[in-house]
């Protein structure tokens, strides 16, 4: 999420399955934190995890992967039903959501329209 450039801090929001896992710490300690020493070295701070941020009335600022998984998970009976099968590749913050998804051309123009109208999303990408 952040880099400090004063103490080579480095701050991380664990997003999806990631986020709410409670191995996130040592996922971050043993993984993400051993590569980035790999790579800046002396350079390198802390690396902390973070909480996304929120407004006051605790809604995110930005576009999370749950919010996304939470559209899907609403879809999903009637997207299985009708042969569609979907997973989520990547959400960018910035708004950009990337599915992978096999199934009807119909279904695919729905879940791009209800995925649109997830707050922050500004494209959906669809990915093989």
């Amino acid at each position: 999420s952040k880099v400090d450039t004063d103490t080579g801090n480095v701050y991380l929001v664990l997003e999806g399955a990631c986020g709410s896992c409670a191995s996130s710490t040592v996922t971050m300690k043993m993984g993400i934190e051993r590569v980035l020493k790999e790579n800046f070295g002396s350079s390198l701070g802390e690396v902390v995890q973070v909480e996304p941020e929120v407004d006051e009335g605790g809604k995110p600022t930005e576009l999370t992967v749950e919010a996304v998984q939470g559209e899907i998970d609403r879809m999903a009976a009637a997207i299985s039903a009708m042969g569609g099968v979907v997973h989520i590749v990547n959400v960018d913050p910035i708004g950009v959501v990337e599915i992978e998804f096999r199934g009807p051309n119909k279904v695919k123009q729905g879940l791009e329209l209800a995925l649109l109208d997830v707050e922050y999303v500004k494209h959906v990408k669809f990915v093989s």
